[in-house]
């Protein structure tokens, strides 16, 4: 009796323990688990694909992991530089802007419109009966009955087509925004180079005005000024400083900018890695121009609208023309005792109803998508020759800094410090070649941060907004407020 309760005792405690390390492996099994992502190649995903995903008819599409949109979650580290070049901050920003997530939430949502506008309508199936309760019977007739409504006009490809050109606008926006994205990066980058690079100037600056103020004192020792000259360097001094803070304070700025372009605000501040001279040949008006009306994505959505539109008519015209309607009843005659079939078929006859102010309203939007076109091109060429004469002028003065101006003034800083030496040239008038060298060293980083803009600018097709949310590829309207898209 007591090896067998010990049994039961043993086998007790072994089940429970099974129980328990039955959920420890379990959670362990979880906690081991690891998802990984595939990443695609930022030079992919700089230039998605145009190609709109059709669907089948009527057939089912499974939608595979990688059509499920992964929306990044807030950073809560980031991973520290000491340095930060150009390619990797736009990797970053490819990979952290929310706007590219909303550019493809738009392009998904496209696709899933184009795919149920082509479904066929539902079937209907139920019970019939008729007379019932006749002579105290079940009735002359009971059965089931399925119906179907058939379209016809080509209604469902027309729809399908009309949603998959919305795709196809969406993919286009997207495009469009990976472009806006990139410029602003470069763009602050650029800036915010320009900026760390002036932030070095105005600190020589200062220590050029320090060095003068302790030059006048020493003068003034001497009996060789007066003391307005020392109050004067001083108040150069006290300028130049405040110069130095302002400039400081505009890299704290550009770089929160520059942090938030690439969607990590929590981004520490660091040096930057690259050069802002030119490092392309100069623009002529002729080819930008050219380049801008040929590959703008803002253009080619418009002509990609107007294909959406010509949909949109064709699809309206045909809708007037009537769907079959078609029943099918199978049951048992109670009467005759015989098994009968059923059938009717109708159409909804268009008198009152033809549809027409909806193809009014298509047409109409048509003809305003044809002249959108030429006011894009119009409304883009204007924009260009904005930005092309503020390209042209930083490009004369970055060539005029380097060609003429800033060599003179280094090679007069050289001659008039090989004559202090010499004991040839006084000091004041060294310290004062320097400053016009760094004050021409200043304005020479300016030139170049404007010239960088506006080549990015040109060569980026005109595209800015890289927070901005990225347009929807048609506005809503009467025609999509059904409840079924067409």
């Amino acid at each position: 009796m007591d090896q067998k309760l010990h049994a039961v005792v043993l086998l007790t405690l072994a089940v429970f323990s099974g129980c328990a390390t039955g959920s420890l492996r379990n959670a362990s099994r979880l906690k081991a688990t690891t998802y990984t992502v595939k990443r695609t190649p930022a030079a992919e995903r700089e230039r998605p694909s145009s190609t709109t995903q059709l669907v089948a008819h009527q057939h089912e599409t499974a939608l595979s992991h990688d059509d499920v949109e992964l929306i990044p979650s807030p950073m809560t580290a980031v991973e520290q530089h000491s340095t930060w070049s150009l390619e990797a901050l736009e990797a970053m920003a490819l990979s952290s802007n929310p706007t590219l997530v909303q550019a493809a939430a738009q392009v998904r949502a496209a696709r899933g419109g184009a795919y149920q506008a082509g479904l066929l309508p539902n079937p209907v199936v139920g019970y019939t009966s008729d007379q019932l309760g006749v002579n105290g019977t079940a009735g002359e007739f009971q059965g089931g009955f399925i119906s179907q409504e058939i379209v016809t006009g080509g209604k469902l490809r027309l729809s399908r087509q009309k949603w998959c050109q919305r795709a196809r606008i969406a993919e286009i926006n997207r495009t469009a925004q990976y472009n806006r994205v990139l410029n602003d990066v470069r763009v602050h980058f650029y800036k915010t180079l320009a900026t760390q690079q002036l932030v070095e100037t105005h600190t020589q600056l200062v220590e050029n005005a320090e060095d003068n103020v302790q030059t006048h004192r020493e003068m003034l020792n001497l009996g060789q000024t007066n003391q307005a000259g020392l109050l004067q360097a001083e108040v150069d001094l006290q300028r130049t400083r405040l110069g130095l803070q302002a400039v400081e304070n505009d890299l704290e700025q550009s770089w929160r900018n520059l942090a938030a372009m690439v969607g990590t605000p929590q981004l520490s501040r660091s040096t930057l890695r690259g050069s802002l001279d030119p490092q392309n040949s100069p623009l002529d008006w002729d080819s930008a121009l050219n380049r801008l009306l040929e590959n703008s994505p803002e253009l080619i959505a418009a002509w990609e609208k107007i294909r959406h539109d010509e949909i949109t008519v064709r699809r309206e015209r045909v809708e007037p023309i009537p769907n079959i309607l078609v029943d099918v009843s199978v049951g048992h005659n109670y009467e005759t005792g015989d098994t009968v079939t059923g059938v009717t078929a109708g159409i909804p006859l268009p008198i009152f109803d033809k549809n027409r102010g909806t193809i009014q309203q298509a047409t109409a939007d048509l003809n305003r998508s044809r002249a959108d076109v030429k006011r894009l091109e119009l409304a883009l060429s204007t924009q260009l020759a904005a930005q092309f004469r503020n390209y042209q002028t930083s490009w004369q003065h970055v060539q005029a800094y380097q060609n003429e101006m800033l060599p003179k003034a280094k090679k007069a800083n050289d001659l008039l410090h090989e004559g202090y030496e010499a004991r040839r040239a006084a000091w004041p008038d060294v310290l004062l070649a320097q400053r016009i060298y760094l004050d021409l060293q200043t304005q020479y980083i300016g030139s170049l941060m404007e010239y960088r803009e506006m080549d990015i600018s040109i060569r980026g097709l005109l595209l800015t907004g890289g927070l901005s949310e990225p347009p929807a590829p048609v506005s809503g309207g009467h025609i999509d407020a059904v409840p079924k898209p067409r």
